[in-house]
């Protein structure tokens, strides 16, 4: 091969993000958090090359990753004597060299998260924990290397081209929000061995440095209007709410208040300091309310994916399959075989929804005494919430997702409408009631009718596949 080609290509986290390193946490602390971001030797944010090599692998057509990202081939013995099966490694022909994080103005954050017990409805015991996350305009760097015998080169341009429609997910948490990234540029410098400047460039420099000046912009963001494309909204478009009363989603910790003897329950904000719904809860609310409607209609074998004595996440069924699910300690669902794999990612991908327009208050509370009826002493307590604003529901998918689950969420969607469920904290005191705006509440109405004609048609279908039909005894 003499020539060397070297693609940088930067992007940009639209949203937050990491590659955790749980490995890092070698000794239990209250002051670490329990999912660390990796670090490099000195200490600073590290994303690894890997997780950007996946991301772009997975993007790759099928029958183009094995020529491009090479693979491992599984081959079993021809002969007699020999038949046992045999892997063979393939090189790949993209190298990756690297990746160098920029973070903005904004520092690293960190985000709690609990899991909810759904027989008590409120936090289960033993699940808090929090995580590092890269903020909202971290650049990231990443440099390729591919080696040709011409200076121009359909393989070269097949990767860019790739590169062009990338729209990476980074890190864990892809399904509730996290690592949403952008392709802003690619640089391309072709560096030919057989000419003395080329042979003096490779040989004098190295790292960032191999693009300089002769680097040719292959890629500009600016350019390209939109970029590469979003996943697909599940119902068309985003959907639109209202906070009817007043939300609270906390972030598990309290800020002192000079001369207060209570601390100050916060509420989730995000990077701009603006109030919001994390895509977790969003994705809590919905899985639990979507097995609630499958489970009552009594359409299918549908787990509930709570870790108690019976029950569990079965990661068969169709639940699992659209949500996600991951491998829990104790008996299998439903008395069925334990699942032979750790888990899977979920279909459906559930951003982060700010709070528009609302006004955040500080609420008092106090315990009252059951002997006395007065205020008990000691029990005084206060906590933030946002009040009369407006929020957007980012529901996408990037895999098919059953008509099932489909007509069950928007009757789900449709109980949050009505106040049937909430969202958030104290939603059995007038917390966390939604209402659809205008266009979204037609939208739920029109749909409804079909919904429940979906799940009607599974009815009649499960109900005729478990009853055999009768046969008339013999005269």
């Amino acid at each position: 091969m003499s020539v060397i080609h070297i693609l940088q290509a930067e992007l940009e986290l639209t949203g937050p993000g990491a590659v955790a390193a749980p490995e890092a946490h070698t000794v239990p602390s209250a002051l670490r958090p329990d999912l660390p971001l990796a670090r490099d030797g000195w200490g600073n944010p590290h994303l690894p090359a890997t997780s950007l090599t996946g991301s772009l692998r997975h993007h790759t057509p099928q029958h183009r990753r094995q020529a491009l990202f090479g693979d491992i081939v599984k081959t079993t013995g021809s002969s007699p004597r020999n038949t046992r099966d045999e892997t063979t490694a393939i090189a790949s022909t993209v190298r990756v060299l690297g990746t160098r994080l920029t973070l903005p103005d904004a520092p690293v954050t960190e985000r709690r998260r609990t899991a909810i017990d759904r027989h008590r409805a409120a936090a289960k015991a033993t699940t808090l924990h929090d995580r590092e996350l890269l903020p909202p305009g971290t650049e990231l760097t990443l440099w390729l290397r591919i080696d040709t015998t011409t200076t121009a080169s359909p393989l070269i341009d097949e990767v860019i081209e790739l590169l062009a429609d990338w729209r990476p997910r980074i890190g864990g948490g892809r399904t509730t929000g996290y690592g949403r990234a952008e392709l802003i540029t690619v640089h391309h410098r072709a560096i030919d061995l057989t000419t003395p400047d080329g042979l003096h460039h490779w040989l004098t420099t190295g790292g960032p440095a191999l693009i300089d000046g002769h680097a040719t912009v292959v890629h500009d963001r600016a350019q390209r209007q939109g970029g590469a494309p979003d996943e697909p909204y599940l119902f068309g478009t985003a959907l639109h709410f209202r906070i009817a009363d007043a939300l609270h989603i906390g972030t598990g910790t309290s800020a002192e208040r000079p001369g207060r003897q209570s601390g100050l329950t916060q509420i989730l904000r995000d990077h701009d300091n603006t109030p919001i719904i994390p895509g977790s809860s969003w994705k809590g609310v919905l899985r639990a309310r979507v097995e609630f409607i499958l489970r009552s209609t009594g359409i299918g074998d549908v787990c509930a994916s709570v870790e108690d004595a019976t029950s569990g996440s079965c990661g068969t069924c169709v639940v699992c399959e659209t949500f996600g699910w991951s491998e829990r300690p104790g008996p299998a669902a439903n008395n069925t075989e334990p699942p032979k794999t750790v888990g899977a990612r979920g279909r459906l991908l559930l951003a982060d929804s700010p709070v528009r327009g609302g006004e955040v208050r500080i609420r008092n509370h106090v315990a009252i005494d059951r002997v006395f009826g007065g205020a008990r002493d000691e029990a005084l307590y206060t906590e933030e919430t946002v009040e009369d604003g407006h929020l957007t529901l980012h529901l996408r998918h990037d895999k098919p997702v059953a008509d099932l689950i489909r007509a069950a969420l928007i009757l789900a969607l449709t109980d949050l409408a009505d106040g049937v469920t909430g969202i958030g904290g104290g939603t059995t005191r007038g917390y966390g009631t939604l209402t659809a705006e205008p266009a979204t509440a037609d939208w739920l109405s029109a749909e409804h009718t079909w919904a429940v004609t979906t799940l009607r048609a599974h009815l009649d279908t499960t109900s005729s596949v478990s009853t055999p039909a009768t046969q008339e005894a013999p005269a």
